[in-house]
């Protein structure tokens, strides 16, 4: 029976002999196919601290753009893909406290204005000083003109999400992180 798979075998090394280029045979396999050149992606950050009043739904903000293939940024917190499709939303934002006793916070997507059922992410940040990270990460189906957005709120005025300044080992760290990504045109 004839090998239809394109998985090189086990004695084929991952790179060249003596350099640091991966193998032809391991790049054929790795390597992604030439339509997903067109698929649409984009990384933001936001470098600044963000904080929300209490018991309010709050839009999680962007002021840097890592990068973009065709997904736009508006108003710094709609993501809006600009083609219909499937796309992966991953998210990543820290959760600070100032004050003692525990306190909640929530995150979700919105999506036109509407938030998106079953896709709320609830953590208690406890005690004095605390800090607790939180990760969203969705698959959604997108109209050519639809927007999301990443939401978030708390009942506590002392939760913030904080950026973290660069030290002597460590780059800055944004208060959020969101990659988007188009799995499927």
């Amino acid at each position: 029976m004839a090998d239809i798979t394109s998985i090189p075998a086990a004695r084929v090394p991952l790179l060249e002999p003596g350099s640091t280029v991966m193998s032809r045979e391991w790049y054929r396999m790795l390597a992604p196919p030439p339509a997903a050149a067109m698929l649409r992606r984009a990384a933001f950050a936001n470098s600044a601290a963000q904080t929300a009043a209490a018991n309010t739904a709050t839009a999680v903000t962007f002021n840097v753009t890592t990068f973009t293939n065709g997904v736009g940024l508006v108003s710094s917190s709609q993501v809006s893909p600009g083609q219909a499709g499937d796309y992966l939303v991953n998210f990543r934002a820290a959760f600070a406290k100032s004050t003692g006793g525990d306190a909640p916070a929530w995150l979700w997507l919105r999506k036109n204005g509407t938030d998106v059922a079953n896709t709320a992410v609830y953590v208690s940040v406890k005690g004095t000083n605390a800090e607790t990270t939180v990760s969203l990460n969705l698959l959604v189906r997108l109209a050519q003109t639809d927007y999301v957005q990443v939401m978030w709120a708390t009942s506590d005025v002392n939760v913030t999400m904080p950026a973290t300044a660069a030290t002597a080992f460590s780059p800055a760290g944004p208060s959020a992180l969101l990659s988007f990504t188009q799995v499927d045109p």
